[in-house]
């Protein structure tokens, strides 16, 4: 998102209940700040939001969807609530700019024939009152001075306080379980396993934490573990931690770092754009429907989750030789672009194994795997018996995978489109510094339209992913 661009905004969808009020509100203000909309009128807009929607909601008989867009143009901060329900919502309407803060202006219209779009805005340009203001609303913690802020490495006794970090935005819902363990979290930390950050307020607690994770011997670590307290939120911690953390990636001598951020909304992914780590996968499907944070609600209710891949070379100038399938070529040069990765691509060859060299595997939260190592000229048959294997094993969601300058690739994107399996994207580096083409199949519905996305990139990438989707044969 830029400021002054109308055609870039940042975009929440939820149900219409009371409880969603503080997501708004973080969401608004966060939005805005990206946008580089001065803190103080972040925070009244984002205030303003929240009483807003409270008011609305009091209103609300089933709980609706809604959506809430945020944008900035010339001048002003702009926060578009989108309703359903008519006559529900048109009695209270003209009331609402009484619930203002001063200096806050409000419109509504008509959307569609049965909807209401209510634009909250403020301009941008401060003044000595507006800072003033700011200090009257209950946002102490998110607005002090970033300056009181500070990031380092954590000690060991710091890992109970990054426990409770953890439980106080998860509760006990985290897929990293050794982070509520302060023994088996440490351990991971002296193994190298865990090279981690900690953001600290000015009494020194622990109020964020991020950390790279690496296998032993591993090229490329994932930025994960990544939490912030809420009352802190907005302020780029997240951001300010990876910058440190790309520091030590670099000292280690590893050639990229990876993130996948949830798609339930948008933060992470904010933070990987502003870290120069573009999307090169979407992965549907990845994990079980219950896993979030508490204090976000799920606005993909009904589905299994799904999160993206993001990565960021840390060397520059990198050249590679890859085999592109025909369908898949133009999107690959596209993502190869945005890694700043200069590629030479081929439309690959017969194979030159007989018999493939396969892996599956099934995770607890339902994901299955399934990796060729190496592609023979039996790989349709050993898709075939894999596939089978990995859905007699549970698995709700599967991922293929395989090097992109194997000369059988085309070969076995061939079958498994045949077999129901679509684009996913690119895994670069993941397989001992060899780039992966990554496939997907799924096994119950999931709405793509639904996923919360970030920048152009990704949506584009969406884009094509859905259409792969749709025209592979067993969803039509």
């Amino acid at each position: 998102m830029g400021k002054g661009n109308t055609d870039h905004f940042a975009e929440l969808r939820l149900s219409m209940e009371a409880d969603g009020g503080e997501l708004l509100r973080a969401f608004v203000r966060e939005a805005s700040l990206v946008e580089k909309v001065p803190a103080a009128i972040a925070s009244l807009i984002a205030s303003d939001a929240e009483q807003i929607w409270r008011v609305l909601c009091q209103s609300s008989g089933q709980p609706e969807r809604a959506a809430v867009l945020l944008s900035s143009s010339k001048g002003e901060v702009r926060a578009k609530i989108l309703l359903y329900g008519h006559s529900r919502f048109s009695a209270i309407l003209p009331s609402l700019g009484a619930h203002l803060q001063r200096g806050g202006g409000l419109s509504y219209r008509e959307r569609g024939v049965d909807g209401w779009e209510i634009t909250l805005h403020r301009s941008i340009e401060t003044s000595r009152e507006m800072v003033g203001v700011e200090a009257s609303i209950s946002e102490a913690a998110a607005t002090a001075p970033t300056e009181a802020v500070q990031i380092d490495a954590p000690q060991e006794r710091d890992s109970a306080a990054i426990a409770r970090c953890f439980l106080a935005v998860y509760g006990h819902n985290y897929v990293h379980r050794e982070v509520f363990s302060p023994y088996r979290y440490w351990r991971k930390v002296e193994n190298g396993e865990l090279i981690p950050m900690v953001s600290r307020d000015a009494r020194g607690e622990v109020i964020g934490h991020v950390a790279l994770e690496r296998d032993p011997g591993a090229l490329i670590a994932e930025r994960g573990e990544a939490v912030v307290l809420p009352s802190y939120r907005g302020r780029h911690l997240l951001e300010r931690m990876t910058e440190r953390l790309t520091d030590e990636a670099v000292k280690l001598g590893l050639v990229g770092i990876y993130a996948e951020p949830v798609t339930t909304h948008t933060f992470s992914q904010r933070n990987d754009e502003r870290a120069g780590m573009p999307t090169c996968a979407i992965l549907l499907g990845a994990a079980p429907e219950t896993l979030h944070s508490k204090d976000l609600p799920v606005p993909t209710a009904g589905q299994r989750q799904s999160f993206l891949l993001t990565f960021r070379f840390l060397k520059s100038a990198r050249t590679c030789e890859i085999v592109a399938p025909n369908e898949y070529r133009d999107v690959i040069s596209s993502t190869y672009d945005s890694l700043g990765v200069s590629v030479s691509l081929s439309g690959g060859r017969t194979p030159t194994e007989t018999r493939s060299m396969t892996s599956i595997a099934v995770n607890d939260g339902g994901y299955g795997r399934i990796r060729f190592e190496t592609i023979g000229s039996n790989a349709a048959i050993e898709l075939a018996q894999a596939t089978n294997d990995v859905s007699g094993l549970g698995a709700r969601a599967m991922q293929l995978s395989a090097h992109l300058e194997d000369p059988g690739l085309p070969l076995l994107v061939e079958s498994a489109r045949r077999l129901g399996f679509f684009f996913c994207g690119l895994a670069p580096a993941f397989s001992e510094g060899r780039d992966l083409l990554l496939m997907q199949r799924l096994s119950e519905p999931l709405d793509i339209n639904e996923l919360q996305l970030f920048t152009d990139q990704t949506k584009e990438l969406a884009a094509f992913i859905e259409r792969d989707r749709q025209s592979a044969p067993s969803q039509r």
